[in-house]
Formats: structure tokens, C-alpha cells, sequence
């Protein structure tokens, strides 16, 4: 098993991918509404506006195991109100055999969802209402272990909600797995068996205290529980606190997740984990 400061020095590679990313796309945006850093949001893209968001994630599992995921996701307006995304993770695994051990690279399965804004209530400038549903798939991308490499629909709705410095998001989405599950899953969410995402998330704005003609870059502290259900009976269900900056024409995201509870079979549990992303607005 690989120590963690060879699992650090290893990952250069996969770093090295976003960074270059980051730096040829930041440019001048239209501000887009707050999103908490680990769940959906009912919030969408103009039309013909496209917002990419890259997100590293760092997963210290039990045992000494060490996961690195670095995720790519482009959400593209459609309509009014229609958005198309597509999100692309890619992994770096210093597991314990059979699972990817030795840094080695692979795929997990990409998502495409279609989201549908079917509430939108701006009460102010600031201020709103919003909900949407969304449908798609989990595609069959996975390599190497990382997933189960089957289409796997699944559909969900999100709620949205913004008063003064106050937010608040709701999610749930149900997602039929097709395939048969990974004999050895890294997540639970790869062991055969359908699964419930319900997630809930607070954003307190603690900079500025109230917006005034100057587009200054907004400070929040987000909240989230995270959680899985399987039709199988486990379930994982994470704290997640973080730090959201946005500006403009970015959005910084910051964040860890604790295990609150954890009924897992085969997929190693999580010790905690951490996030950082950057979210750009076109």
C-alpha cells in the first residue's frame, strides 16, 4: 500500500489536467446564482451560455486506502429554462487489490442529464424561488475498476431557495442500475443495486452583509448532508461544511465531508474527505 506522501506526488498528473483548463477559460461572465458545492441546484445557464466546473476531490478511506477524483462537468442553456449537462470523472486509485491500486488511472461512468426549471420566483434582485426536474443516465465510460460500466437511467428534482443572506437546496434523485454490480465497489453506489440520492444543503452569505452597486466577489458558509440509500438496504450519509467565493465571472468551492453514518457492505469505508473547484460563468 502506498504511503500518503507517494500517493501526493503521484497525483501531479491528474492536478495538472484542471490547472491547464482554468487557466485558458477564465474570462468575462453574466453572474450566475449561488450553488452549494456538493449537490444540484435548481439553477440554470442562458441560452447558448456554457458553464464549465472542475472539482477535485480527495477520498482518505479505511485502512490507509487513498482516492483521488477530479470531475468535469459542462452545463450548456438549451431554452429558457432547459439546460443540458454532461459530467466526466476521472480517477486515480491507491487502493487495496483487487481494487486500483499503485496510482493507477481510469474512468468513471459519465453523466447527461436534461434539467427542466419548471418554478422560477425572483421576489428581488436577490431573492428567489426556483425548482426544476432532470432525467438521463449514468453511461457505461467506466474503466479499470472505477465503476460498473453500465447505462443506468435515473431521474430527480431540486429545490432552491435564496432570502437575504439565507439559501437553502433540497435534491433527490432515483437512479436504476442495470448492471451487476463490481465484485470489489469502491463506492456503494456500484454494487448492483438501485439507490436514492437525497441531499440538503444551508449557505449563510457572510460577505457582504447586503449588496450594493459594486460587483464585489460574495462570501458564503455552506452546510450539506449527503446521503445514499440503496435498494439493497446500505446507506452513507456525509456532513459536508465548506467555503463558497462567488464573483462575477468564477465561483471557488471549498469543503470537506465526515461520515455521519455508514451501513456499507462491500465498498471500504470513508475516514473523510475533501474538495476544492472552481466553477467559471460564461
Amino acid at each position: 500500500m502506498a504511503a500518503a506522501s507517494t500517493a501526493a506526488g503521484a497525483s501531479v498528473t491528474l492536478i495538472a489536467v484542471p490547472v491547464t483548463l482554468i487557466s485558458t477559460l477564465i474570462a468575462t461572465a453574466a453572474s450566475h446564482a449561488q450553488e452549494m458545492p456538493g449537490m444540484p441546484a435548481a439553477t440554470a445557464p442562458s441560452p447558448g451560455v456554457l458553464i464549465p466546473r472542475i472539482q477535485m476531490r480527495a477520498y482518505f478511506l479505511e485502512d490507509d486506502q487513498f482516492l483521488l477524483e477530479e470531475n468535469i462537468r459542462l452545463e450548456y442553456g438549451l431554452a429558457r429554462d432547459l439546460s443540458l449537462s454532461a459530467e466526466i470523472p476521472l480517477y486515480q486509485g491507491f487502493l487495496d487489490d483487487p481494487r486500483p491500486s499503485d496510482g493507477e488511472f481510469g474512468l468513471g461512468d459519465a453523466d447527461l442529464l436534461v434539467e427542466l426549471r419548471i418554478l422560477r420566483d425572483d421576489l428581488n434582485a436577490v431573492d428567489t424561488v426556483r425548482a426544476s426536474i432532470f432525467a438521463g443516465a449514468e453511461l457505461p465510460t467506466a474503466t479499470d475498476g472505477f465503476a460498473t460500466g453500465s447505462l443506468d437511467p435515473c431521474v430527480g428534482a431540486v429545490f432552491t431557495t435564496i432570502s437575504g443572506r439565507h439559501g437553502i437546496d433540497l435534491a433527490a434523485r432515483y437512479t436504476l442500475v442495470t448492471g451487476d454490480g463490481l465484485a470489489a465497489p469502491i463506492f456503494l453506489t456500484d454494487a448492483g443495486d438501485d439507490f436514492l440520492n437525497l441531499d440538503a444543503g444551508y449557505a449563510f452569505r457572510i460577505h457582504p452583509a447586503a449588496y450594493t452597486e459594486e460587483r464585489e466577489p460574495a462570501w458564503y458558509l455552506t452546510a450539506e448532508i449527503n446521503s445514499v440509500w440503496t435498494m439493497g438496504g446500505e446507506h452513507e450519509v456525509l456532513l459536508s461544511p465548506g467555503l463558497l467565493i462567488e464573483a462575477p465571472t468564477y465561483a471557488l468551492e471549498f469543503g470537506c465531508s465526515l461520515p455521519l453514518s455508514e451501513d456499507l457492505d462491500a465498498a471500504p469505508r470513508l475516514d473523510f474527505a475533501l474538495l476544492a473547484g472552481m466553477r467559471l460563468l460564461f
